[in-house]
């Protein structure tokens, strides 16, 4: 106890070496902390991020073939394609429909891969609802009529509607990527999707339009078929309204003003989509939520092997989007911990070389202690008792600096790090734009999202928190950096010899 008071006692006696002491290692232990905070929040938001981002792929028709077929249709005049469509059997038909689509069989096979937790297949499909008015198709009609005179009739009018089918209303990209909210009513079930109840969910502002409300029906006509038994009456169940606003007021130049093609989309179970859209037993992707990340490699081989058919097929991930927001992050923690190790060792320098100049001006304090029946345990605990006192008022002056400029120094790292990339697209006319249209992941915001402009990157951030892992490494760099410091007293004082340093004097 009277070497701990002894050491005490000499830390305060000499106020200005200490302070000198302090000051540099509050300065590396302050580095060294907010590196070691930037890089906790760097791999924790990592950790985040790959909990939610790289997990998902999708079974599609590829898109070198879709533009091999359509550079097919351009080569060709809008005669030739009348003249084909009018000597095209019913059976050639529903060929030329399906080439474009994924059949359901292939979706089903790869769902049985083991990395595979869970998977949904989705249609999309215009369809028209005699009666009913798309207010979301005024502005852009004009437009249509203008280039149905150069690329041939389109098959889109006030009636016509966006459907997306899929085995499950709640597992919809837009319902649970939180854009589009229910607020009355009820989604469909997948209950609905195998007995093939025709029932849909609309948009509130359609519904207003259109005067409808839950449990109303509305006529839906199935392609190709007229007469008698070319219509489906549907049941509406459910009403949703958009989140996030859907329109890109300056996609495509500003040529389609508000046109938004997603905003009355309606909502069905797949098996009633196939049904109207005449296409049974195909779909427009399969959407896969695999294990992790790391599995994508696993997946894309698996997927090869399972359902490789030439090009036609493809295995997209959205791998590439979890590495645009964890590669910056990633870097960043890399650079925190080379930051890190530079700032540890400059106080570990410090500290030693303090103690080494503390120890040899005190010869002979050392060697009249021990003269006087001190025992190295005792003198080693004074010296002791100074070094940590020395460390701990730096490191926690170093705490309550680092929770002041740690956030803006992993901002400053992290803006070092990203890179920003600016892709333009350009298209000739409606029929290039429509074909050639970005196919953004489903789950990334629905199947048409491309066609209303280029699609937007999510910008990587970092939040420096101070959580209890924090807490613990700074005790160990404190109790690492004391230790180290009671190296020299230990070896010094270990080998000073009383007699020696009296005879001196």
């Amino acid at each position: 106890m009277r070497a701990a008071k002894r050491g005490l006692r000499s830390f305060r006696r000499h106020p200005g070496r200490n302070a000198v002491i302090v000051i540099l290692l509050f300065v590396c232990l302050t580095f060294s902390i907010s590196m070691l905070a930037v890089k906790l929040a760097a791999d924790a938001q990592v950790q985040a991020v790959k909990e939610r981002t790289g997990n998902y792929g999708e079974v599609r028709v590829s898109s070198d073939y879709m533009m091999g077929v359509f550079q097919e249709e351009r080569a060709r005049s809008a005669v030739e394609r009348t003249q084909e469509s009018r000597s095209m059997s019913e059976e050639e038909r529903r060929l030329k429909v399906a080439d474009s689509l994924v059949p359901e069989d292939v979706t089903d096979r790869f769902s049985r891969d083991p990395h595979i937790l869970t998977y949904d297949k989705v249609l999309n499909a215009q369809i028209v609802l005699p009666g009913m008015k798309n207010a979301e198709l005024e502005s852009v009609m004009s437009l249509i009529e203008s280039q149905a005179q150069e690329s041939g009739p389109f098959a889109i009018t006030e009636e016509t509607f966006f459907f997306e089918g899929n085995t499950n209303g709640a597992s919809a990209s837009d319902f649970t990527q939180g854009r589009k909210k229910l607020i009355e009513g009820n989604l469909f079930t997948y209950k609905d999707q195998e007995s093939g109840n025709p029932v849909v969910v609309v948009e509130k502002n359609f519904a207003e339009e259109n005067e409808l409300r839950v449990g109303d029906t509305l006529k839906a006509e199935i392609s190709e078929i007229s007469g008698e038994g070319g219509t489906l009456e549907l049941e509406v169940v459910g009403i949703y309204e958009s989140v996030e606003a859907e329109r890109d007021s300056g996609a495509m130049g500003g040529m389609l003003g508000s046109f938004n093609p997603a905003g009355n989309k309606v909502f069905a179970p797949l098996s009633i989509v196939q049904r109207l859209n005449d296409t049974a037993g195909y779909v427009d992707l399969g959407s896969y939520y695999f294990d992790n990340v790391e599995s994508t490699g696993a997946v894309v081989s698996a997927f090869e092997k399972e359902v490789g058919e030439g090009d036609k097929y493809e295995f997209v991930t959205d791998k590439a989007d979890y590495v645009l927001i964890s590669d910056p992050l990633l870097k960043v923690g890399n650079s925190s911990m080379i930051g890190l190790a530079g700032a540890l060792g400059a106080c570990v320098l410090i500290i030693i070389l303090a103690m080494v100049i503390t120890i040899s001006g005190r010869s002979r304090d050392i060697g009249v202690l021990k003269a006087l029946g001190a025992t190295d345990r005792q003198v080693m605990l004074q010296y002791a008792v100074e070094v940590v006192c020395i460390c701990l008022l730096a490191i926690v002056l170093a705490v309550i600096a680092t929770a002041v400029i740690s956030q803006p120094m992993g901002d400053w790292l992290l803006s070092g790090r990203q890179e920003v990339e600016e892709v333009e697209e350009s298209s000739d006319g409606m029929g290039g734009i429509m074909s050639m249209m970005d196919r953004g992941l489903y789950k990334e915001g629905g199947y048409f999202k491309g066609f209303l402009g280029e699609k937007e990157k999510e910008s990587s951030s970092l939040n420096v928190v101070f959580k209890g892992s924090l807490l613990w490494y700074t005790m160990a760099i404190l109790i690492g950096i004391s230790l180290l410091g009671m190296a020299v007293p230990v070896i010094w004082i270990s080998r000073l010899r009383p007699a020696r340093v009296l005879s001196m004097e």
